[in-house]
């Protein structure tokens, strides 16, 4: 895929569907707005012709999913837009960095990407700790929202790797490595101490956040 600007845009919505899926299991109109910077009358418009054209599938009440075509389609594009932030984590961009300035390198044809990948000593998952396709692995950490009041964790990563939530988790600390405290839940929020101090996440924040447990 890639190539004309149609396809380009194509390609941009069938990836963050498929990212918003990795964390959600279904993409809302509303966040694929956020992450693409698009009206959402134009996200729905566009969401129409790709459930048209058989790449998306629609549930009633819940939101988008890929099709199986859907997901064939653009999985080797997020695979490519992996191994390029791996590339450029090497060269010492920043989380948000890295997956802003990958969207420009994973049009690059197959081959020069696959040479990345062997330059960079053939990774199975990105910097954000999110498996690349065709590598078959799992996300190393758990979902925030999986721990209890009491546990310590240490941040590992960012499930999908969303620039809306992920802007909000470095904003409050949840850098990765970052040892984490959960101190209280309370109706759509989770309560975490980051250093000295305690930070309030939406618990689809903290879905995204991927950690394991500090024993």
């Amino acid at each position: 895929m890639g190539g004309s600007p149609r396809r380009t845009a194509v390609d941009d919505y069938l990836a963050t569907i498929y990212r918003l899926e990795e964390v959600f299991g279904v993409a809302r109109t509303t966040d694929i707005s956020r992450e693409l910077g698009v009206r959402p009358a134009t996200v729905s418009k566009v969401l129409r012709r790709l459930a048209s054209e058989g790449y998306v599938v629609w549930t009633r009440f819940r939101g988008f999913r890929l099709s199986e075509a859907g997901a064939a389609a653009i999985r080797p594009l997020v695979r490519k837009h992996r191994i390029c932030e791996v590339f450029l984590s090497t060269l010492g961009f920043g989380p948000l960095e890295a997956h802003e300035y990958a969207h420009y390198m994973e049009h690059l044809p197959q081959a020069i990407v696959e040479s990345i990948y062997r330059h960079v000593g053939a990774p199975k998952e990105c910097p954000h700790g999110n498996p690349i396709p065709g590598e078959g692995l799992s996300p190393r950490g758990t979902s925030l929202t999986e721990f209890g009041v009491g546990d310590v964790v240490e941040v590992v990563g960012y499930r999908g790797e969303l620039v809306t939530y992920m802007r909000r988790c470095l904003e409050a600390g949840l850098v990765r490595g970052a040892r984490v405290e959960i101190v209280g839940r309370r109706g759509r929020a989770i309560y975490v101490r980051v250093g000295s101090e305690v930070r309030k996440l939406d618990l689809r924040t903290a879905a995204t956040v991927l950690a394991r447990r500090v024993e």
